[in-house]
């Protein structure tokens, strides 16, 4: 009785190795029998992982799959468990460093004579910069959408005529003892250069507002340190941390432990908002920034501190 042939020949996988480390791909291979998991050197430079050390083990490459996408990796092996086929799918990773990085994944099974899996096999690319480009993209025609209709005379229309003859009444002025003491001073942690612009374009329109900006969290700590802002705006997916750990880490500078902060970020989804609110921050606005709801808050902000 001939013996089973398992896997792929070794010099076919040779060839395959070279290949991988020719085109940057990243293979993680979970061995069925073994519960052995092996990386190639691609798949330790995507984890952000030291390939110096310990073996990697299936439960420490779990713990760096992002949360709210593990369920969707777990429900596609078991798929493979059931019969061959490649799943293809994006899924996030939290580096040990705390950066998210995206993920492009194939994944597929090796069978043995008998058809019966031997072997997961993952072929990955780090596709964060594109998924950053893909969002830029989609925010600009967002917001081309916005500038169009703002720009007929059917808007300009709806919002009232400027010649009108009974304006209402304007606010009292300010008593000599709510007289801003300084300007609000708010800090927005973002790594889209587009969306810093935009939004210190629109800051300036105020007259009590200062602001500051970093394009990473490393940066963002630095600024908050030195200089103690009064709300923080932080992106949910920034190059090196996620914005909630970035929070965390806020909170320990003296001063910024109750200092109102904003989850600024293209997820629209409940659960991302859940997340937000339990990990301590005020409010959650979504890409492209509603800034009529942005000057709501911040008044808001402004009549409950010490700016008065």
């Amino acid at each position: 009785m001939p013996e089973p042939e398992f896997g792929l020949a070794e010099s076919q996988r040779r060839m395959q190795q070279q290949l991988l480390a020719a085109t940057g791909v990243a293979q993680c291979v979970f061995n069925l029998s073994t519960q052995a998991l092996s990386w190639n050197t691609r798949a330790y430079e995507m984890f952000g992982v030291n390939p110096v050390g310990s073996p990697v083990t299936l439960d420490f490459a779990v713990s760096l799959v992002y949360p709210d996408d593990l369920e969707m990796l777990v429900k596609a092996r078991e798929q493979l468990r059931q019969g061959p086929g490649v799943i293809e799918l994006d899924y996030r990773i939290i580096r040990p460093d705390g950066g998210l990085r995206d993920v492009h994944t194939l994944l597929f099974s090796e069978l043995d004579a008998q058809g019966r899996p031997l072997m997961f096999v993952e072929l990955s690319l780090d596709v964060s910069e594109r998924k950053r480009v893909e969002n830029a993209l989609i925010q600009a025609a967002r917001l081309c959408l916005v500038l169009d209709k703002v720009s007929t005379d059917d808007y300009w229309e709806q919002a009232g005529d400027f010649t009108d003859t009974n304006p209402a009444p304007l606010p009292p002025a300010r008593s000599s003892g709510e007289v801003l003491l300084r300007k609000m001073r708010v800090l927005y942690v973002e790594d889209n250069m587009y969306n810093l612009m935009l939004f210190d374009d629109v800051m300036r329109t105020r007259d009590d507002v200062e602001m500051r900006m970093a394009q990473n969290g490393a940066q963002g700590f630095e600024v908050a340190s030195t200089w103690q802002p009064d709300v923080l705006v932080i992106d949910g997916r920034l190059p090196d941390t996620h914005g909630i750990d970035l929070l965390k880490r806020l909170r320990d500078i003296p001063g910024l432990e109750a200092t109102p902060a904003f989850m600024c970020s293209a997820d629209t989804l409940t659960e991302h908002r859940i997340l937000a609110e339990q990990a301590g921050f005020t409010g959650y606005w979504t890409k492209p920034v509603d800034f009529d709801k942005v000057f709501d808050e911040l008044d808001r902000v402004a009549a409950g501190n010490s700016l008065r």
